[in-house]
C-alpha cells in the first residue's frame, strides 16, 4: 500500500524522503504550483505578518531587518532568518492565534503588512479590524491549480492501492479533490484514511462525507508526518 502527500512538489519530495527512510511507500501528489512575485513596498508599516515560507523573501529587500515580523511557525521563521531577519516573534503555526501575538508588541493603529498570496482571507482580515490594526496585503506568491493530477497517484487510486493521504492547506485540499473528480475517481476516496493539519480542513473533508480523517497533534509538517506514519503502519501491521 502507498501513502500520498499533496504539499506541492519539491516539499513533497522531501516529506517522500523522510517518509521512505521509515520503510513507508510514499508518493508526491501536489494539486497546485507556487510562482514567486517581488512587488515593490512604496509605504511605510510597522510590523510584518508573514504566514507562509513562500514569502519570507520579503526580508532580502528590507532596509530595517530588525523591523519586528510575526512568524506563523518555526519553519517560517527560520527561512526569514536566513534572509537576515533579527526580530521574530514565532507563532505556533495557527495564523489566527499569531494575530494575537501582535497586540504585545505593536500600537494600536499599527500598519501591519501582510506579504501572501493571491487567495483571499475573509477571517484574518475581520481579525486585524477586530484588533484594530491596518493590514496591508500584498500578494508575493501565486498559487494555481495544476490541469491533472500525476498518472501515478491516479493509478494507485484507481486499483486502491492507497491508504492514507496527507494534506497541510486548505487551498491545495479544495484543489486536489476537484481534479480527483475531474479524473471520475471520486467513489474511491471512501475507502482512504487522510491525516489533516487542522480543523478547516477536516471539516471540509467530512462535509464531502468522508469518514476516516485525523487531524495531527500539532499544526506542523513534522506532526502531519508523524500522524500519517502511525495510521500507515498500524494498517500495514493489522
Amino acid at each position: 500500500m502507498y501513502l500520498i502527500t499533496t504539499r506541492p512538489i519539491k516539499d513533497a519530495l522531501n516529506d517522500c524522503r523522510i517518509l521512505n527512510k521509515r520503510s513507508v511507500n510514499a508518493v508526491a501528489s501536489p494539486s497546485m504550483k507556487i510562482k514567486k512575485e517581488n512587488p515593490h513596498i512604496n509605504f511605510n508599516f510597522d510590523g510584518i505578518f508573514l504566514t507562509s515560507r513562500h514569502a519570507a523573501h520579503i526580508v532580502k529587500n528590507l532596509k530595517d531587518k530588525n523591523i519586528p515580523i510575526f512568524c506563523v511557525g518555526s519553519s517560517t521563521a527560520k527561512i526569514a532568518r536566513s534572509f537576515g531577519a533579527t526580530n521574530l516573534i514565532i507563532g505556533n503555526s495557527d495564523a489566527l492565534h499569531l494575530i494575537s501575538l501582535i497586540k504585545g508588541v505593536l500600537k494600536k493603529g499599527s500598519n501591519v503588512l501582510w506579504p501572501s498570496n493571491n487567495q483571499k482571507n475573509d477571517l484574518i482580515e475581520k481579525k486585524f479590524k477586530q484588533y484594530n490594526f491596518h493590514l496591508f496585503k500584498e500578494t508575493f506568491y501565486r498559487v494555481s491549480s495544476l490541469n491533472t493530477i500525476d498518472d501515478d497517484t491516479l493509478n494507485l487510486i484507481k486499483n486502491n492501492k492507497v491508504s492514507v493521504i496527507l494534506f497541510f492547506s486548505l487551498i491545495s485540499a479544495k484543489m486536489w479533490i476537484k481534479l480527483i473528480k475531474k479524473s471520475n475517481l471520486t467513489k474511491s476516496l471512501y475507502k482512504i484514511n487522510y491525516v489533516v493539519i487542522n480543523n478547516s480542513i477536516f471539516n471540509y473533508l467530512k462535509k464531502l462525507k468522508l469518514d476516516n480523517v485525523y487531524i495531527s497533534r500539532r499544526k506542523r509538517r513534522a506532526s502531519v508526518l508523524s500522524k500519517g506514519l502511525e495510521i500507515y503502519k498500524n494498517l500495514e501491521n493489522s
